[in-house]
């Protein structure tokens, strides 16, 4: 819930350290819908233990796809927990493939990050769990960071 962009923070911080909460929120704000059909076609799914702290979450949109036509596209995904990790990745996995079964999906599109041990790391518990699930790595995702536009009149500038 919008109540809880802030509870989750800590999790988005492992997934990427660099990220200030403002870029986090206005993430969380730009993707869950404030009111309308539950499940949205956009939004984030937080994994909550007994004791209701957040434990794992994914942002997620349902998208077409050429080849598989309806796909939830699942990204953002993280998963922390000190005692059992395997469980909190089998949960995350199964909230996955209800999200996508809710939408109509007819496939999910998983990205999981490399750059740190969250999702992949020591024992691999949620790469394991999303295999274990029937997920298959199908293809990579390529990434190129570019610069910031340049302003209109920078622009003219190199034009003249």
């Amino acid at each position: 819930t919008a109540r809880q962009i802030d509870q989750a923070f800590p999790l988005i911080q492992v997934l990427a350290p660099g990220l200030d909460v403002e870029r986090w929120r206005a993430f969380a704000r730009a993707v869950m819908p404030e009111d309308g059909p539950r499940p949205a076609p956009t939004g984030i799914v937080g994994i909550q233990n007994g004791n209701g702290y957040i434990h794992g979450l994914f942002s997620y949109a349902r998208t077409q796809d050429l080849v598989h036509g309806a796909v939830l596209t699942v990204e953002n995904v993280i998963v922390l927990d000190l005692f059992d990790m395997a469980g909190a990745a089998l949960t995350l996995v199964g909230a996955v493939d209800r999200l996508a079964s809710s939408l109509a999906c007819t496939a999910i599109h998983t990205s999981l990050d490399t750059r740190g041990a969250a999702p992949c790391g020591r024992g691999r518990p949620l790469l394991d769990a999303f295999r274990e699930s029937g997920h298959a790595v199908e293809c990579r995702r390529l990434c190129k960071v570019l610069p910031p536009a340049a302003a209109p009149s920078d622009m003219m500038k190199k034009a003249h």
